[in-house]
């Protein structure tokens, strides 16, 4: 009997191990996401290319897994009983059912699951290759259980044809705010990609600045009078004005003021020296605008409403803080939203914001 007993238990031993090698496949193979696959491919040599072959049709490879699995499982079940029967007689086979479900749920699912998701793309890597050879083994069986398979999902309709590779916008985000957490990513890094990802949905209107706060100058002005104006606010450039706000006639650089401040009183005109200024609507991306920008050489634009009104201005250090954040000037020192005026009070400017 024992000479029976022994290669049976050794040969149940080995199917244990071959089940456990599916699940682990399993397991491993689906936990890969596409960055890890990327990286897979790009450092891992053939071994790399081959999982990522594998995992192109992710249908017929899980199918394949599932074939082996479940042929080693049956194997499993069948020695099982036959050694039960020969060591206890007629209850043998409850015993089997019991033994055998275990030996299959503890080493043959969980324990390989469980060691594979920690060690995910390493034994993805050692079972890539007979994996693939199995693949391409029980290839025609496997075809037609794929395809029975799709007809029969089809019938409620929920078969998925091709697998979505792109990463959705959500989870990008989680994956920026885990490897914040674990440390990869520093704070600064994770603003600037989150400032990246919400760059694209932006309009001139939520980065412009608000016409009651525009820096402006009216084109009758004397030398004089404009000066110390812009000494005050020191801005590079100024919106100009005719007669009324809402007729704005062009830009004045003032690097190109202070070349004529000689001149006689006389003979100075705003109006002559002003750069054409350009009009955007409210609802033009901001994506969109930076691109106007650079086209056009130029770095501020009037922004108006549905209605052709002066709404506000926008520049391109507007635009480009929505990337890097506020950027304070040298020269001009922004006066701070909100003012402390005793333990208790404190004075806040109209555009400050809520989260403040």
């Amino acid at each position: 009997m024992d000479d029976i007993i022994l290669p049976r238990s050794i040969l149940l031993g080995i199917l244990l191990g071959f089940s456990a090698f599916f699940a682990a496949c399993e397991a491993a193979f689906f936990s890969l996401n596409t960055a890890q696959l990327a990286a897979i491919k790009e450092t891992r040599g053939r071994g790399g290319q081959l999982i990522n072959y594998l995992l192109e049709k992710p249908r017929e490879l899980l199918v394949t897994i599932y074939i082996g699995n479940e042929l080693v499982n049956i194997a499993i079940s069948v020695l099982a009983t036959s050694i039960a029967l020969q060591l206890f007689g007629d209850i043998g086979l409850a015993i089997a059912i019991g033994v055998g479900t275990f030996l299959i749920l503890l080493f043959g699912e969980i324990v390989p699951k469980s060691l594979s998701l920690n060690f995910a793309e390493t034994f993805a890597l050692f079972a890539a290759r007979p994996l693939n050879l199995f693949y391409r083994l029980v290839h025609p069986i496997q075809k037609r259980f794929t395809r029975l398979a799709e007809i029969i999902i089809s019938w409620v309709g929920i078969l998925q044809k091709t697998k979505d590779y792109r990463i959705s916008d959500e989870e990008f985000t989680s994956m920026v705010e885990l490897g914040k957490d674990e440390g990869v990513i520093d704070p600064e890094e994770s603003e600037l990609i989150h400032n990246v990802m919400e760059f694209g949905e932006k309009t001139v209107a939520n980065v412009m600045t608000p016409k009651i706060d525009m820096f402006t100058l009216n084109a009758n002005d004397t030398m004089k009078k404009i000066l110390p104006k812009i000494l005050k606010n020191f801005y590079s450039r100024v919106p100009i004005y005719d007669e009324k706000e809402e007729n704005i006639i062009g830009i004045l650089l003032t690097k190109v003021l202070i070349r004529h401040r000689q001149l006689p009183k006389d003979k100075f005109h705003l109006k002559n020296i002003v750069k054409p200024s350009i009009s955007v609507p409210e609802s033009r991306k901001i994506k969109d605008m930076l691109q106007d920008f650079k086209k056009m050489k130029r770095h501020i634009a009037i922004v108006l409403d549905e209605f052709g009104s002066v709404s506000g201005l926008v520049t391109l250090e507007d635009i480009l803080e929505e990337l890097v954040g506020e950027i304070d000037s040298e020269m001009r020192q922004e006066e701070s939203p909100i003012t402390k005026i005793t333990e208790k009070r404190f004075r806040l400017a109209a555009t400050c914001s809520i989260s403040h």
